[in-house]
């Protein structure tokens, strides 16, 4: 029978040990899902609730300034970038949830697809992108220059402290989605 999960062994809630279904407790999603990522992680399981306190920092913490909506934008990006189906999916939606405009958050979603930034808002967003862009692609290409063209165009270096946090996280989760094939499955995308 085909893994639906991911690639390697993983462990699932009824055959945890007290140890493992206490932090799956802890990470399901507010609908009571215990989403697939987390169930990759299980054959190393003190890694499962640090990486969900590094995700619930970056973008459902309090005191964060970038809107969610574009933090999710952000994120859902560096998934595009590194051809991770599975964060797309949940982020994708995410972001369209989040939305004012849900068509315009599809359009936007599908722009990023074809690397086409420009047609993700004003220019403070597409500088933001085009970092990202870079920040995923090009690590050690940036420069001062890029904080410097970010301050330009109106981010504070709060915000670009976030972006970078959000970039950074999301290249962590989708290299450990792409590494074990992490699936999809029947897991309902999105959070909100």
């Amino acid at each position: 029978m085909q893994n639906t999960v991911c690639w390697i062994d993983h462990i699932e809630y009824q055959h945890a040990n007290s140890e493992l279904r206490e932090i799956y407790d802890r990470v399901l999603s507010p609908n009571g899902q215990l989403d697939n990522l987390y169930r990759g992680f299980s054959l190393t399981p003190q890694t499962i609730l640090p990486a969900d306190d590094l995700y619930k920092a970056a973008l459902h913490h309090h005191s964060n300034v970038l809107p969610k909506a574009f933090s999710e934008l952000v994120g859902t990006y560096v998934a595009i970038l590194a051809g991770c189906e599975y964060a797309r999916a949940h982020h994708g939606q995410n972001y369209i949830s989040l939305s004012e405009d849900p068509q315009q958050a599809q359009h936007r979603l599908a722009s990023l697809e074809t690397d086409t930034i420009e047609a993700c808002g004003g220019e403070q967003h597409t500088t933001a992108l085009r970092y990202v862009r870079k920040l995923c692609r090009q690590p050690a290409e940036i420069e001062r220059s890029d904080i410097d063209t970010l301050r330009a165009s109106g981010w504070d270096d709060r915000e670009i402290s976030e972006i970078v946090q959000v970039v950074a996280m999301f290249s962590y989760f989708v290299r450990v989605i792409n590494g074990t094939g992490i699936q999809l499955g029947d897991e309902k995308p999105g959070l909100y």
